[in-house]
């Protein structure tokens, strides 16, 4: 009993002087600096001796902050530790018996769980805006954090659940995918309701990349979650059932080299055996949870980073459905233009809702915005300014010529517009084109939708040519659109 209230008093005390030394101020202090160092060895503004200047000013800090996090961190591991010690010499406890008992997987799963009891969602962030508890922002933190451990124990997770993912398929899977506002969360959410599919859903936040495991421990801790509107302002109604987009942390945990600091490089048909194998464990994983083992479903995606990859999908799954819907130009863009400018503000007061945006891979708007480079666009772009209209017409153009312009069979393309004029047709031909069983059922789902309200967009501030291109790309697409009236 003695070894396992000196490992809980050395943990206790651990985190206690790591707090008090501020240690965690100190490594976000760290990244920082050396983020700011490499944007100086980039900036084209600062000449040589400009940025020699500032690099040793930045060296001389993080000198200063690695030598406080040495001593720092060997104080909070060694002040506890030496009463250990003390105790061990008169006989007390067993400083062994104590740093066997910290390491044991029961002691760190009891840690664990000993988390949830003390910091309970009833505790929530005194003065803040944010609606995740302090809990809930470890958790997240945490699992932001640990992408290759939670990798490596995807692989065990395979063989722990390997009797019921096996017979599970995936040859068929439907990729929604598109711009963001172009109305994938709707087509989401009227798929995900039929028993044919299986998605993501906020249940799987935060250890997305084990997700059989992580069910099986919060299910002890699950709540019932009531519905609120999303972020986004756009009055849709979530709770943690709700399927969502978390797809893309497998992306990031295998292909960092596409997300550069502000743009994401779209990818070319490869073959990549261990990514392709985690991603389609994974799938089965989501099927299991949101089916069961006998289930016959089909994955469902909805991914707006997935129109920067369709070639890729297209190799990986010869059989997967890819549908991206397309709105009218301007209002597209015009929404995309509200949403960025919303989120910039949203990011500015809120430090989580950025981080946790970023963790999840969602680099579409504010201050984590990382445009998709099409074709190397952003290089030669006409609009600088993400914070003008102009910008996302523009975006808008290149990211829809790309898919009509791709190589390889092409994606269907379905007009939001006009499925929310005559919501019937249109979800019928979306439910002929995704070869759905029970196309019946996704009549319920066209009565509750509603076009969406039109806002007045300035055209002055647009180049005549992009507003030229953007028609002519517009009117291809509505050419070729599956509910084409």
């Amino acid at each position: 009993m003695m070894h396992w209230l000196g490992a809980l008093y050395l943990l206790g005390s651990f985190a206690i002087f790591v707090r008090a030394f501020g240690l965690v101020e100190k490594s976000r202090k760290v990244v920082a600096v050396t983020g700011s160092s490499l944007a100086l060895i980039r900036n084209p503004a600062l000449d040589d001796e400009q940025k020699e200047a500032a690099l040793r000013r930045d060296a001389l800090l993080l000198f200063r902050l690695f030598f406080v996090l040495a001593l720092g961190g060997a104080a909070a591991l060694l002040v506890p530790a030496a009463l250990i010690w003390s105790g061990d010499q008169f006989g007390v406890v067993s400083l062994e018996a104590v740093l066997r008992t910290t390491v044991s997987p029961t002691f760190l799963i009891g840690g664990t769980l000993l988390a949830f009891v003390v910091f309970s969602p009833r505790h929530r962030r005194r003065g803040g805006k944010s609606p995740y508890t302090s809990t809930e922002r470890l958790l997240h933190r945490l699992a932001f954090g640990t992408r290759p451990a939670q990798v490596a124990v995807a692989d065990l997770e395979d063989r722990l659940f390997a009797k019921e993912l096996a017979p599970l398929e995936t040859d068929r899977p439907v990729f929604i995918t598109a711009l963001p506002r172009a109305g994938t969360t709707l087509l989401l959410e009227c798929c995900a309701r039929l028993p044919e599919f299986a998605t993501h859903s906020y249940r799987d936040m935060p250890f997305v990349l084990t997700p059989c495991l992580w069910s099986r421990f919060a299910s002890r801790f699950r709540q019932n979650g009531e519905m609120k509107e999303r972020a986004h302002g756009d009055g849709m109604q979530v709770s943690p059932d709700s399927p969502e987009a978390f797809e893309e942390l497998l992306w990031m945990a295998f292909w960092r080299k596409h997300y550069r600091h502000d743009r994401i490089v779209p990818w070319q048909p490869e073959n990549r055996d261990e990514f392709d194998d985690f991603l389609r464990n994974h799938m089965r994983k989501i099927i299991f949870l949101r089916r069961g083992p006998a289930a016959p479903a089909r994955y469902l995606s909805k991914n707006n980073a997935n129109i920067a990859r369709v070639g890729y999908l297209r190799l990986l799954f010869p059989q997967a459905l890819l549908i991206v819907p397309f709105r009218d130009p301007l209002q597209h863009a015009a929404s995309l233009w509200r949403q960025h400018r919303r989120f910039k503000a949203i990011h500015a007061e809120d430090r989580f809702a950025a981080d946790y945006m970023k963790g999840v891979g969602h680099f579409e708007f504010g201050a984590n915005l990382r445009p998709i480079d099409f074709d190397g666009w952003l290089d030669r772009r006409t609009s600088e300014d993400p914070n003008g209209l102009p910008f996302w017409i523009e975006y808008w153009i290149v990211a829809y010529r790309s898919l009509l312009e791709g190589s390889g069979r092409r994606p269907v393309f379905l007009d939001f517009d006009a499925l929310c004029r005559a919501p019937g047709p249109g979800l019928g031909a979306f439910a002929h084109a995704a070869q759905v069983r029970h196309a019946g059922a996704m009549a319920e789902a066209a009565r509750a939708i509603r076009p969406p309200r039109p806002h007045e967009v300035d055209h002055g501030p647009i180049p005549p040519a992009l507003l030229a291109q953007a028609a002519e790309t517009h009117a291809r697409l509505v050419r070729i659109a599956a509910n084409r009236s």
